[in-house]
């Protein structure tokens, strides 16, 4: 049995070192400089890093039929990371994930090419979730080809995603394809993401009845435009679009699916002796969403404000720095039930959140979080919302 899973394992590794390090590290050096190839060191430096994340979970549920329930457990992600730098501008990256719970009932290591709808592997997971090559192709250029996480949320110490975060609390996820970061000036900078799609499902969130079945949904474009300077009043301004051919069913034809979003964090013009005190919000429309119905949500769209369209935002505060090392946070969000493109969000959701931070020291942080979940309409024929009450208490140890 040892043996059998240690052949899967390298026979697993080895095909993912093809279709994903070795065509990354081809492309690159196809365009890497010359004399910038002779300059690099023949013998890479080698660094490791990790993360350490345990997490005490209480949740209370009631259900849409009204049955109530409860349940509670002890969880864990651990990140052991490698970094081989040639040179200055160029270097490659993996990373192993592991995602371990009391309320598992087995324990597998794979890597695939797709991550389930919710953008998450279930715990009881071992896999790769980085495994790139990295190039500084020139002052104001920098290409990461091979799996990678590319993650953009709203600012704030409770980062949450409308359309591309990967990785929060517990999750596993990631991206695969190319990155392009561009510095247009030193106001501006572009992030351009191509992503690549399993005909089983997205490396990225996207949840039934998004499909990638159709060969020209196999790829997933992102742009990015975000201000460079945050330093100032604005800690951060973003827009953000994404385009995925083919990949959901309407009116009896396939569509495509297109994703506008915006952020803004500003920080707040007064200075009451301690602290940092920002507030923000983030706001993304869908011209043309799947129907709920055919994401298994009972809501009519004639509930919606938009009706074919979907929307989703969020507004997050928080007062940073508060003696130091104290942090407080609140947030909320709601998204329709049309949205299935979050992994922080579900679809017909409220979120209300309360976080608070302790950093013990500059590897070691504490955390508290109590959050409310509802359906933002009631299903048709539900007799209640669903309604989701969760705390946990967690440590992030980082080395």
């Amino acid at each position: 049995m040892a043996l059998t899973t240690i052949n899967v394992l390298k026979s697993t590794l080895k095909y993912q070192a093809k279709r994903l390090l070795i065509p990354a590290i081809l492309f690159l050096m196809c365009f890497h400089d010359t004399a910038e190839a002779q300059n690099s060191s023949a013998i890479p430096e080698f660094d490791t890093f990790g993360t350490l994340r345990t997490v005490f979970t209480t949740d209370q549920i009631r259900a849409q039929d009204g049955t109530r329930g409860e349940s509670s457990a002890l969880n864990a992600r651990i990140h052991l990371g490698a970094r081989a730098t040639f040179s200055d501008r160029f270097y490659l990256q993996s990373r192993f994930a592991t995602r371990l719970s009391t309320t598992q009932s087995d324990f597998r290591f794979f890597v695939r090419d797709y991550t389930p709808g919710g953008g998450s592997y279930p715990a009881g997971t071992a896999t790769i979730d980085e495994l790139f090559a990295a190039w500084d192709a020139a002052d104001r250029l920098h290409i990461r080809v091979g799996r990678f996480q590319g993650r953009f949320p709203l600012e704030g110490f409770i980062p949450k995603g409308m359309d591309r975060y990967y990785a929060a609390n517990l999750s596993i996820s990631h991206t695969d394809g190319v990155w392009l970061r561009q510095d247009l000036s030193y106001r501006y900078r572009l992030h351009f993401i191509a992503s690549r799609n399993s005909e089983r499902g997205s490396s990225h969130a996207a949840r039934r009845p998004l499909s990638f079945s159709d060969s020209a949904s196999r790829y997933t474009l992102f742009a990015n435009l975000e201000h460079r300077n945050k330093s100032g009043l604005w800690a951060q301004r973003e827009l953000s679009v994404s385009y995925t051919r083919n990949n959901f069913v309407r009116d009896g034809s396939l569509k495509d699916h297109l994703t506008f979003s915006g952020r803004a964090m500003a920080r707040l013009p007064f200075n009451p002796g301690t602290g940092e005190y920002l507030i923000g919000g983030e706001l993304g429309f869908i011209p043309l969403a799947p129907d709920p119905s055919s994401g298994g949500i009972a809501v009519s769209e004639d509930n919606t404000m938009f009706g074919s369209s979907s929307v989703a935002w969020q507004l997050s505060a928080y007062a940073n720095k508060l003696f130091d090392k104290h942090y407080l946070g609140i947030l909320y969000g709601q998204t329709d039930p049309h949205w299935f493109v979050s992994s922080s969000f579900t679809p017909n959701t409220t979120m209300s959140e309360i976080r608070y931070r302790f950093v013990i020291s500059s590897s070691l942080n504490y955390e508290m979080r109590f959050r409310i979940r509802t359906d933002l309409f009631k299903p048709e024929n539900a007799p209640f919302t669903t309604r989701i009450n969760d705390f946990y208490a967690r440590f992030t140890y980082r080395f």
